[in-house]
């Protein structure tokens, strides 16, 4: 459902498929380490099992965007073209952990992780329970929005952060992937990782763009779901983007 706002926007030009990923929504759960490989091998089998044709349009968050990479390393005759939204790009594990300390969920769990099995899971359950409640403390977040995130186990939760985000290097992608092209939108206000530091990663890729919202969070695909839509409309060349 974090997608809700800015699906309506595509579908006019897309067939847009959202996938939960392993340990999210209502997807499976398993107990096995969820690193960057099983989560994209997931995805391409669950595309495949649909019947949805290739080449496609990889459209990331956060997260997302690692694994976006990932999969068009991986299997570069798939993909058309690449956005990735708030690319979590960290040099080193030590920055990575620094950077996800501005979310209180991925903090508590790198830096409190026994604290955080007892407490965290306890915490989204009971979440889930009252989405309400969490939803009037978060500016963007509606309640069904709330619930279904929080429908996340924390168990695989953390793996996929460590896996994917903390040990996960992307230097190798980004170079994997630089010959398709490539638009990476950032909020100005990204606490996760700076519009700079996603600016000097991908300078040496020609067909890799950066554009920036200015004053935007993390979350631009709730926080500022027209002008993304925009930008990847225009991006594929689609519509002019507005100014």
């Amino acid at each position: 459902m974090i997608w809700d706002f800015v699906a309506p926007l595509l579908d006019p030009y897309f067939s847009v498929i959202r996938i939960d990923l392993l340990g999210y929504g209502r997807s499976p759960k398993p107990r096995v380490p969820h690193t960057p490989y099983r989560h994209v091998a997931a995805i391409r089998r669950t595309l495949t099992q649909q019947g949805v044709v290739p080449p496609y349009v990889l459209v990331g968050l956060s997260m997302g965007t690692n694994l976006m990479l990932e999969y068009a390393s991986r299997w570069p005759e798939d993909v058309r073209e690449m956005i990735g939204i708030g690319f979590p790009f960290y040099p080193t594990e030590a920055a990575a952990r620094r950077g996800l300390r501005s979310n209180v969920w991925t903090n508590i769990a790198l830096r409190h992780p026994i604290l955080a099995a007892v407490v965290v899971p306890t915490t989204w359950r009971i979440g889930r329970l009252t989405p309400g409640l969490i939803s009037r403390s978060s500016s963007i977040y509606t309640a069904p929005m709330a619930k279904d995130t929080l429908r996340a186990r924390y168990r695989s939760f953390r793996s996929s952060v460590l896996h994917c985000m903390v040990q996960y290097r992307l230097e190798v992608p980004l170079q994997a992937s630089g010959r398709a092209r490539r638009l990476f939108i950032h909020g100005g206000a990204d606490q996760w990782a700076t519009a700079e530091a996603v600016r000097v990663a991908i300078e040496p890729f020609a067909l890799s763009t950066l554009r920036i919202i200015e004053g935007g969070p993390h979350n631009l695909a709730v926080a500022e779901p027209e002008r993304t839509a925009a930008m990847i409309l225009d991006h594929v060349g689609m519509r002019t983007f507005p100014q």
